[in-house]
């Protein structure tokens, strides 16, 4: 019974971030089950918490938000703090925040964040237009580089602070 507790307290924490405040702050303490890491997981550092994602071969490595209602925003204004050794990124490729606007039943569009090579913690903010028709999102922060199967780089890319704004 413990597990389920923590589970449905995960959900209402969740809930409750998203339409009090129109802000997605994940608790890397306790992400709620529906969060999906692939070649990911949470470290600390200095006190601190942060998603370390990890170059894998043949997929995606990834942190996987759930699926987020727009709640009619306009925009989403995405902060955070990160650091990664990926040279090049673009949409589909390097480090980079995946953000996929849909409507009931498909992608609308895919946005994106891209992130700079520096090995220092740096802040960013980006703000992206919400498209016609778009009444949810999906985000996932990637380290996305096509390595073949079974290999691995060592290329990695750290997030903190993450703050998704919906504003109307």
């Amino acid at each position: 019974m413990k597990m389920k507790s923590v589970i449905v307290v995960g959900l209402a924490m969740m809930a409750a971030t998203i339409f009090a405040g129109e802000k997605i702050a994940p608790d890397l303490s306790n992400l709620a089950p529906e969060w999906q890491l692939i070649s990911a997981k949470v470290m600390e550092e200095d006190g601190q918490k942060y998603f370390h994602i990890d170059d894998i071969g043949g997929n995606i490595a990834k942190v996987a938000y759930p699926s987020t209602p727009l709640n009619g925003a306009k925009q989403v204004k995405v902060t955070l703090r990160y650091r990664t050794d990926v040279a090049f990124s673009g949409l589909h490729s390097g480090a980079w925040y995946l953000i996929a606007f849909s409507d009931e039943k498909k992608v609308i569009k895919y946005d994106g964040v891209f992130f700079k090579l520096n090995e220092q913690w740096t802040a960013l903010e980006k703000i992206l237009d919400v498209p016609e028709g778009a009444i949810k999102f999906e985000a996932q922060l990637r380290v996305q580089l096509d390595t073949p199967k079974g290999k691995n780089t060592g290329k990695f890319f750290d997030a903190k602070d993450i703050v998704i704004e919906l504003v109307k």
